[in-house]
This record gives structure tokens, C-alpha cells and sequence, in this order.
């Protein structure tokens, strides 16, 4: 790594050993002036923000073959606080991070203007076979990736993201994940339905956009949606099935939240 006095604008080598870390604090030896250089990434630098461990695990699994990190984040501050202008990072975001689909947080990163800066969609719940088709509407993220595909797609997807990866990519042989249902938390019926509610709709919304855009523009979100609902309903009863006997329909509030806040997004 070669970088410039700021003092005497002499071109210093940098020994590679030294280049991995993060920061360096540098005394040129011409003009004796001190200053700092963030040093050259050697490898992949990821962010997970997704609440099932396991996922968040196996992330970790692939991006450590690239030579890579991966830090697991818990809210939007903690991943705004790893946004660096020009330095290159993956997010892999839960749609339902936080318990509602993340419109804003997209937005506040890609408005940010970091090209270097890439976006990937995960879906909330495993479900290998409930879905047949791409999402309709990205919602200005770049990829996405179903979770049963972390271990065969989720590095070829970062090489295509990331072309510098790409001849690391090619070396790693891609494995079978076998997921499992996404755990519940040991809380109340109404608090566990609640949650579990909010993934379910965060995943309708993340495969249906452009339904989602026809129901809001033509005030008929519940003939649209009808059939995903019922769906989400069934799905909350067989994980849940204590929940039968609520007062209140979960999977209709938590949709309900999800188009608001598209709305004012």
C-alpha cells in the first residue's frame, strides 16, 4: 500500500503486514510530519441484520471463506454508525427488521449516495418451497436472497455485487443449507402471534410490491390481498395454535402498519 505526506507529499510504502489493519498512525520519515490512513480492505466486510442466529451464523460461515467479517447489527442506528463514504459493504437486511419492513432505512442508505454500499433482502421466515418467483419490487435494495440459498447463491450473489470478489468467489465450492422454522421467543400467546405476524406480512409485502402499489392506489388492499392474508392467518395458527382463541387479528395489523408506513415512506 503506497500513500502520500500530507506534509512533504513524499510517497511512503506501506509493508503488507501493516496494511491489514483498519487505521494506521504514520511519522513520515522525510519531514517527521504524523497523520493517519485508513488502510485497504483485504477482504469482504458484511453487516447482518436479521434476528435468527442460525441465519446469522451460517452468513458468517460463507463470508469468513472470502477472508471476510461479518458483524451482526440490532437497529438502524447501529448500522448507519458502519456506513463509510466509498468503502465497500454488504447489508443483509431481515424484511422484517425490527418488526416492520425497513422502507426508511433503505432509503436513508441509498440516498446517502455510497455506490460502494450494497443492499441484499432476506426473507424473514424459512420456507423453501412458498415461493415460486421473484419479488416484484426490491424497494430500492439491490439483490435479495432466500434463506435456504445462503449457501450456494449468497457468495456468487456478493461476486456479482462485488466484482473485485469474484475470483475468491470462484475457489469456494457452494454446500446445502437444511433451515428450520425461525424460532419464537419465550413470551406471551398475544406477544408471540404479534411478532410472528410481522414476519409474515414483512415477507407477503417483500413478494407482492407491485400488488401492494395497485391496492393502495385503488383503495382495494383487502380483495388484493385476501388470499395472502388467509394465508398468514393459517400459517400464525399452525406455529401458534393458542392463538385461536385472541380477540384480535395480528396478521390484519400488522399488514395494515406495513401499507401505512409504505404510504409514508
Amino acid at each position: 500500500m503506497i500513500v502520500a505526506c500530507p506534509g512533504c507529499k513524499r510517497r511512503l510504502r506501506l509493508k503488507r503486514a501493516i496494511s491489514r489493519r483498519k487505521q494506521l498512525a504514520i511519522q513520515c520519515p522525510g519531514c517527521q510530519t504524523k497523520f493517519k490512513v485508513r488502510s485497504e480492505s483485504t477482504g469482504m466486510k458484511a453487516l447482518i441484520a436479521h434476528e435468527d442466529e442460525k441465519i446469522c451464523q451460517q452468513i458468517r460461515e460463507r463470508v469468513a471463506l472470502l477472508g471476510g467479517e461479518a458483524a451482526v447489527c440490532h437497529d438502524d442506528e447501529e448500522i448507519l454508525q458502519h456506513f463509510l463514504p466509498d468503502h465497500p459493504c454488504a447489508l443483509l437486511l431481515d424484511v422484517a427488521f425490527n418488526g416492520t419492513f425497513p422502507f426508511q432505512l433503505i432509503d436513508k442508505i441509498k440516498t446517502a449516495g455510497n455506490q460502494a454500499y450494497k443492499v441484499i433482502l432476506l426473507p424473514s421466515v424459512y420456507n423453501r418451497t412458498a415461493y415460486k418467483k421473484n419479488p416484484d419490487s426490491l424497494y430500492g435494495a439491490d439483490a435479495y436472497l432466500e434463506l435456504h440459498h445462503i449457501g450456494d447463491r449468497l457468495l456468487p450473489l456478493l461476486g456479482e455485487l462485488f466484482p473485485s470478489l469474484a475470483k475468491q468467489v470462484a475457489k469456494v465450492s457452494p454446500v446445502e443449507i437444511v433451515g428450520d422454522e425461525r424460532g419464537l421467543t419465550q413470551e406471551d400467546v398475544a406477544a408471540q402471534a404479534d411478532k410472528l405476524a410481522k414476519l409474515l406480512v414483512a415477507d407477503i409485502v417483500l413478494y407482492h410490491g407491485d400488488r401492494l402499489e395497485q391496492g393502495l392506489e385503488s383503495g382495494q388492499l383487502a380483495q388484493l390481498f385476501a388470499e395472502q392474508l388467509a394465508e398468514g392467518r393459517r400459517l400464525l395458527l399452525s406455529r401458534i395454535p393458542e392463538a385461536v382463541g385472541l380477540d384480535t387479528d395480528f396478521v390484519q395489523q400488522a399488514f395494515e402498519a406495513a401499507c401505512l408506513s409504505y404510504s409514508n415512506n
